[in-house]
């Protein structure tokens, strides 16, 4: 099942190329290893490759992936506080030369990594279990 939804997605990649436009795919890691996405995500990126633009548009939980991006104003950081927000990582973070993954996971940006009180109240109920 992965291999054919691997397949589709860089189909619909190729159709992308050649027509411009947008492919959005939600939960990119999820038909591909780490480096398959990766290389899409270049793709888009290289001008010889993508002459007309087209523009992918995915989520993912590889925050590694936030690295193949040299500009910050291309990601949107999206977080439930209070209610889904989606904020574009430039406003957020100034700098370009900061490692984009290590701020995402050490949880600088408020909201990316799961609360330590959540953690031990899951742990503990599941503890609690006869």
């Amino acid at each position: 099942a992965g291999t054919i939804m691997g397949l589709s997605i860089f189909m619909g990649a190729v159709f992308a190329f050649i027509e411009g436009g947008y492919l959005l795919v939600d939960e990119l890691e999820n038909h591909f290893n780490k480096e398959i996405v990766a290389t899409l995500i270049r793709f888009f990126m290289d001008k010889k490759i993508n002459k007309k633009g087209a523009t992918l548009i995915f989520s993912t939980h590889y925050s590694e992936l936030l690295d193949e991006f040299e500009r910050n104003d291309s990601i949107y950081i999206v977080r439930n506080r209070e209610g889904i927000t989606a904020d574009n990582l430039s406003n957020i973070l100034k700098r370009n030369d900061i490692k984009k993954s290590e701020i995402y996971d050490s949880d600088f940006l408020k909201g990316t990594v799961p609360a330590y009180e959540s953690y031990i109240a899951l742990k503990k109920a599941l503890i609690s279990i006869r």
